[in-house]
């Protein structure tokens, strides 16, 4: 899971955003500052593998040109800038995750599992792993 997080956040690095992994408590939420390009997460978070999604979200606010600072609160969320980005986190992740996967092998079942999201959104990543691999 770290390498899937160093590529999440190479993406991070390659759009001019500043990441900070910060030892917090384990559920102080991860945080975007939109204004200043930053991005914070926790690196003590509860559910480590949690951390891919964290990032690419709190990166996608910034690549959506949301504005002032956003608190990762809502992860639930299919509406608004949280499920905005929460649909561009998912575009970020599926081909880094699925990467060296055969097509055949592809599981949102899976992917939803091992990145602890939140089962809601699993139509948009059926959506996106076939896009992937058509």
């Amino acid at each position: 899971m770290d390498n899937l997080l160093s590529q999440v956040l190479n993406v991070a690095f390659d759009n001019n955003i500043e990441v900070f992994m910060k030892p917090l408590h384990p559920h102080t939420p991860p945080c975007a500052d939109c204004d200043t390009r930053t991005i914070v997460l926790n690196s003590n978070w509860y559910q480590r593998n949690a951390l891919p999604m964290h990032a690419a979200h709190e990166i996608s606010h910034i690549l959506n040109g949301d504005e002032g600072v956003l608190y990762y609160r809502n992860y639930y969320s299919k509406a608004g800038a949280e499920g905005a980005a929460n649909r561009s986190a998912i575009k970020i992740l599926v081909p880094l995750y699925f990467a060296d996967v055969e097509p055949e092998d592809a599981s949102s079942v899976q992917f939803v599992d091992a990145l602890c999201i939140p089962g809601n959104l699993q139509d948009w990543i059926e959506e996106e792993i076939r896009r992937f691999y058509a």
